[in-house]
């Protein structure tokens, strides 16, 4: 498998874990609107269009956003992972906390699409960087499985 397909498919299926814990966070009244839905929104009015969040092509937008995101950022994984730490579990959390720190302090208040994290709710920050600490470590504990089976072949069960 090429090292950008593996670490693309890795980033899409840690997206599912950290999208958890967004979810839990917000089921807990630590932050209301999570932020890829709210980079969303505001991606879709800078485009002119007056977005309904409630809509399921609204939904869907978000999702595959979030979802794309997470897998550029596994691809952007795989390509760095032999420049990171031997240790799995320290090179994803490093990944992890680069991605919220990168996105979150730079990218999106840069294009102004989200507030800085230092404008942010602490309690709102404190999930996202939790869900980041999932994502690395599901990141580098996914792409490593794939790296490992990579010659296995799949009609040998």
């Amino acid at each position: 498998m090429q090292t950008l397909v593996r670490g693309a498919l890795a980033g899409l299926a840690a997206t599912v874990p950290m999208t958890v814990v967004i979810a839990t966070g917000r089921a807990a009244g630590l932050l209301w609107t999570p932020p890829p839905v709210a980079i969303t929104e505001n991606v879709a009015e800078r485009a002119g269009e007056d977005p309904d969040r409630g809509s399921p092509a609204f939904q869907a937008t978000w999702l595959a956003a979030h979802v794309g995101y997470g897998a550029a950022c596994g691809a952007v994984y795989a390509l760095m992972r032999p420049l990171l730490p031997r240790s799995d579990i320290t090179a994803g959390l490093l990944f992890g906390g680069a991605v919220w720190s990168i996105s979150y302090m730079g990218v999106m208040p840069a294009l102004n699409l989200y507030p800085s994290a230092k404008d942010d709710s602490n309690s709102r920050q404190a999930v996202m960087i939790a869900a980041h600490a999932v994502f690395g470590t599901a990141l580098a504990s996914i792409d490593s499985y794939l790296r490992a089976h990579e010659g296995d072949d799949p009609g040998n069960g």
